[in-house]
């Protein structure tokens, strides 16, 4: 994990939201980058969350996002009453993750889910529908004395599906809000496309290239700012944490492997958040 600014610890916020780019003016990368990881994959849960189509009929997404209608590629698939099966740790606790079935569904290839955590350095794409970059702001949490204000933006009121770029720099030992994850830092120009979640991001998806193969590594729950940050804003050294797949992997394919769903299913085995160097939250 990377050194925190040592006048300000981050705290770990609400669930997450839509992401948010550093490039440009911030309204690109609203189409299929190239290469393409997996956009197609990536729809709007409701008006204002976001999920990821598994295959096979299987949805995957934060449970404090919830089941529900999913549009993708401008169509929308309704939900399997009773499919909903929440994820869990070793030790029975509930972790931040919810598969549920859609039908009809697109009869698309599946998605690659990681077998093992990206390493720290990772390039990662993100793609969320949460909130859009609005106007540039700064924010000084210690008043004229040095190191002086942190720069970033604020959130704006509209929400777009979107993708950015990052890099994996934290793995945390311990869950994040009851969740095994994966972390990245929001830094100015450290990627082409940097970005971060914002609100509404939450299910979004993280990808990973391995081998030539784009895989899902994440899904997006939870960002992290700082202590006393101002609300709906971006700022950088800001975090962004996705759900570790690679940890839920196996469970994960357990559910999509079992028959397609026709129609109702046994019910199976259901926040990004705002982050502050010490406090962590959902993101949406």
């Amino acid at each position: 994990m990377r050194p925190l600014p040592l006048f300000l610890p981050l705290v770990l916020c609400s669930p997450a939201l839509a992401v948010l780019v550093d490039s440009g003016n911030g309204a690109g990368n609203i189409s299929n980058p190239s290469p393409d990881p997996g956009w197609d994959y990536v729809g709007r849960r409701g008006s204002s969350v976001t999920a990821v189509y598994l295959g096979d009929g299987w949805v995957i997404t934060a449970n404090h996002v919830g089941s529900g209608a999913l549009t993708l590629d401008g169509t929308t698939y309704n939900p399997v009453p009773g499919s909903e099966t929440r994820l869990s740790n070793p030790d029975n606790s509930l972790a931040d993750l919810l598969l549920f079935a859609i039908s009809p569904y697109p009869a698309w290839p599946l998605l690659p889910i990681a077998s093992s955590t990206p390493p720290i350095g990772s390039d990662v794409v993100m793609i969320g529908g949460g909130r859009d970059r609005g106007a540039a702001t700064s924010w000084d949490p210690n008043g004229p004395p040095p190191p002086g204000p942190i720069g970033g933006y604020d959130w704006d009121s509209t929400r777009t599906l979107r993708w950015g770029t990052n890099q994996i720099e934290d793995i945390p030992a311990t869950p994040v809000l009851d969740t095994f994850a994966i972390g990245a830092y929001f830094d100015a120009g450290a990627t082409p496309h940097e970005a971060m979640a914002a609100d509404g991001d939450s299910g979004g998806a993280l990808f990973v290239e391995n081998g030539g193969t784009w895989e899902l590594a994440g899904i997006l729950f939870a960002i992290a700012g700082y202590s006393g940050q101002p609300e709906d804003t971006a700022l950088y050294g800001n975090a962004t944490y996705a759900a570790d797949l690679a940890f839920y992997r196996d469970d994960i394919l357990d559910v999509v492997s079992l028959p397609e769903p026709t129609g109702a299913l046994p019910l199976g085995i259901l926040l990004v958040a705002r982050l502050a160097r010490t406090r962590r939250r959902a993101c949406g």
